[in-house]
């Protein structure tokens, strides 16, 4: 064997930190080249071969819940595909979302005031507490009424050769580290979720099971019309009688638009209707 150069043999070994989910996470600023720092990669390896499968929704979230994120207390999952004509959007996955919550929001359209439709359409991330949520955006309001106060939302964009192809919503239980670990998941997740959004965009989970039994999330034209009468500062009767309709067919429908807004009485889902772009 040959004799090492001195400079080779002062040179110090190079050390990787390899990252697993119990250990501790490193900072950006912890990290001087990025050639020091090694993720493991292992759960992206399994999600990728988990998809390879073309698995349905309800096998998609479950992964992206208890396999790639349950470190980091994900306890939420949902995956939207937007169609052929870019403006419905379909939830192709989900988990950790009730039976009737997954059949109101199972479609909802490019112009709806909600967070996650403004990520698909602007194309950049959100992160919103249900504080932040709740006010600015009423139509959210029924679902993330059940949501703990003290977690955190992330409404991520799906993009495909620059084109927006869905969103990605994930839900946490508690205030998630911002860290150079949750930021290397978040990207494996979407470039991987992008592809089998669009190898198996008309496979449908539990997010597409008994829409027959709970409206989706819309305002019909009649409510619509009960909402303009409202401004006008019309009472029930009034109402029925303009629009022919009875009295407690109007009452059905004031009670509906305030289960959609999350609001009770009129005066609220008149402020919240505004705010929704109704």
């Amino acid at each position: 064997m040959g004799r090492r150069s001195p400079a080779a043999a002062a040179e110090p070994p190079r050390r990787v930190r390899v990252i697993s989910a119990g250990a501790e996470e490193a900072r950006l600023g912890d990290i001087a080249r990025p050639e020091d720092f090694a993720l493991d990669g292992t759960p992206l390896i399994s999600y990728l071969w988990m998809l390879s499968d073309l698995p349905d929704g309800d096998a998609v979230g479950f992964a992206i819940c208890r396999g790639l994120f349950a470190p980091f207390g994900a306890d939420l999952a949902l995956v939207y595909a937007a169609r052929p004509d870019g403006h419905t959007l379909d939830l192709v996955a989900s988990y950790g979302m009730g039976r009737r919550e997954n059949a109101v929001y199972a479609r909802v359209t490019a112009d709806m005031h909600l967070p996650g439709v403004e990520t698909f359409r602007i194309g950049t991330e959100k992160w919103l507490t249900r504080e932040q949520v709740a006010e600015p955006y009423p139509l959210a309001a029924p679902f993330f009424r059940s949501f703990p106060t003290t977690g955190e939302m992330a409404f991520l964009p799906l993009r495909h050769r620059g084109a927006p192809v869905g969103f990605v919503v994930l839900g946490f239980s508690d205030p998630v580290e911002h860290s150079w670990h949750l930021r290397a998941m978040l990207d494996g997740l979407l470039s991987a979720t992008v592809m089998w959004v669009l190898a198996s965009s008309a496979l449908r989970g539990t997010a597409n099971s008994n829409l027959a039994e709970v409206v989706p999330l819309e305002i019909t034209a009649r409510q619509r019309e009960v909402l303009v009468l409202m401004r006008d500062d019309k009472s029930n009767r009034e109402i029925a009688d303009e629009l022919g309709y009875s009295v407690a067919t109007i009452k059905a429908d004031i009670t509906a638009l305030g289960h959609l807004l999350g609001a009770s009485g009129r005066v609220e889902i008149l402020h919240k209707a505004k705010r929704a772009g109704i």
